[in-house]
């Protein structure tokens, strides 16, 4: 199961216009990032939960069949949760062990290894875990030296063990989910935490591989720009960087236009977006039909549909640390 009915609330104003599984990521919506990925790993059949903006994630999605897959839809009038979204659609996982994946995030590891390693282990769920660099920003997940863990998001206090965080993918078995009430629910709290409190053996599994948290506009751009290595840019077939104008860094999408002159630097640009003469823009997001005019030069910024400001003008985006952005309508 993929997650994907969240309101989106720290990725405003982009999430305004579309889920945050279907925004675009390198010129694809991110859920067709996810889903490949399950494909490569044997998974044959998804089912997705819908709530916000629910339109723009099955038009991202389709049928499933580009990827191999036969895609199932739970449509839930109220958000439910990491725990209560499963909880609802629990007889569609039969008796097997069966994968939850959070849809707001961009990684590459091994899947099959996880599924083998939570059926030799025999414990009810396993997640995905890797290294903690910031224990504050991510909730602190405790394993001992055989990888059961002994506390989540600091519950119990004071456990001792190999730090890590929690990816956000995780196996476990159909039975787990009847131990949660109907309605909305959060499988670290409501489920995870209680049974760990019990004794009871859960394994967290420190995988390898990329994985980038797209929570925020910041990371979501960061994540990207990252993901290109080495200042390379990635610009769509369909879109014009012209004569004269340079892209460094960045994402260029369908339709978009790059006028001569003009400089693009960490930036990602939506479909049908313009860059026009002379402008520079570093470190922004344009969304779908957003215009940076002539000689204007913008920094650290959400500029919306329209244009940006008078001709020549420059706005710079207020950041602080990695979490707060400019937004421009």
């Amino acid at each position: 199961m993929v997650l994907t009915a969240g309101l989106g609330l720290r990725m405003r104003p982009l999430t305004l216009l579309r889920a945050k599984a279907a925004l675009p990521v390198l010129n694809r919506p991110l859920l067709h990032w996810t889903l490949e990925r399950l494909a490569r790993h044997g998974v044959t059949d998804v089912i997705m939960n819908l709530h916000h903006l629910p339109e723009t994630v099955t038009a991202a999605v389709g049928d499933g069949r580009d990827f191999g897959l036969r895609v199932n839809w739970s449509r839930e009038r109220t958000i439910l949760g990491t725990g209560g979204g499963p909880r609802a659609v629990r007889d569609f996982f039969g008796h097997e062990p069966f994968l939850l994946v959070n849809g707001d995030m961009l990684f590459d590891f091994d899947l099959t290894h996880l599924l083998a390693r939570h059926r030799a282990a025999g414990v009810p769920a396993t997640l995905a875990l890797l290294p903690n660099p910031d224990p504050r920003t991510y909730g602190p997940v405790v394993t001992g030296p055989d990888g059961r863990i002994r506390s989540l998001a600091g519950r119990p206090r004071r456990a001792r063990g190999t730090v890590s965080l929690f990816t956000g993918v995780h196996v476990l078995d159909p039975a787990l989910l009847e131990r949660l009430p109907r309605g909305a629910s959060d499988s670290v709290r409501d489920l995870y935490g209680p049974l760990v409190a019990e004794g009871a053996r859960l394994l967290g599994v420190r995988v390898r591989g990329a994985w980038y948290d797209l929570g925020r506009p910041s990371l979501y751009l960061s994540a990207q720009i990252r993901r290109l290595r080495g200042g390379r840019s990635l610009v769509h077939p369909s879109a014009r960087v012209e004569a004269g104008a340079r892209v460094f860094a960045s994402v260029v999408g369908p339709g978009a236009r790059v006028a001569p002159g003009a400089v693009v630097e960490g930036s990602v640009l939506w479909e049908g977006t313009e860059v026009e003469a002379g402008a520079r823009l570093r470190g922004s997001i344009l969304v779908t039909g957003a215009t940076i005019g002539a000689r204007q030069r913008a920094d650290h910024v959400v500029v919306m549909p329209g244009r940006l400001l008078p001709r020549g003008a420059r706005v710079k985006g207020e950041r602080r640390g990695d979490a707060i952005w400019s937004e421009v309508r």
